[in-house]
């Protein structure tokens, strides 16, 4: 079996507001519109993966800040990059439009040697993440069957 995502959702309470977050982050990622009424939801594709924000008139699930003192936040989405610089460029741009990431560009090596990403969390709470992990020497990476 080959699995792959196909879309990922977040709720969110204002959806203006969340713009201002989601905007330049989904920009400097490669995504664009490709539905959505661009007032109250909307999808963004990278040709891989489309993001849907959607603003809810009753909040089915409240969440949580995270600290950022957590080891790892558990419900989070991961994107993986093709180079550190990639990494750099979202943090560079969401420094830019005034976002503080939650956990900031750096080495973790505590997650996998050489992995080097990013964390943000978004005005509702939702936690994106994106991490290049280097090539390991004699790895060989098998499709799921």
């Amino acid at each position: 079996m080959e699995m792959m995502t196909v879309h990922v959702g977040f709720e969110v309470d204002d959806f203006e507001k969340a713009m201002v977050f989601w905007g330049p982050l989904l920009a400097v990622a490669g995504f664009a519109r490709r539905y959505g009424d661009g007032i109250s939801y909307a999808g963004y594709g990278n040709g891989a993966t489309t993001l849907v924000v959607v603003a809810s008139k009753q909040r089915r699930v409240v969440r949580q800040a995270p600290t950022g003192a957590e080891f790892a936040v558990a419900d989070h989405i991961g994107f993986s990059v093709g180079r550190r610089e990639d990494v750099d460029a979202i943090a560079s741009a969401m420094s830019a439009a005034g976002v503080t990431p939650l956990f900031p560009a750096r080495e973790y090596p505590e997650f996998a040697p050489g992995f080097y990403a990013v964390t943000f969390c978004d005005p509702d709470n939702n936690v994106i993440e994106f991490g290049h992990a280097p090539a390991v020497p004699g790895a060989t990476r098998t499709p799921a069957k």
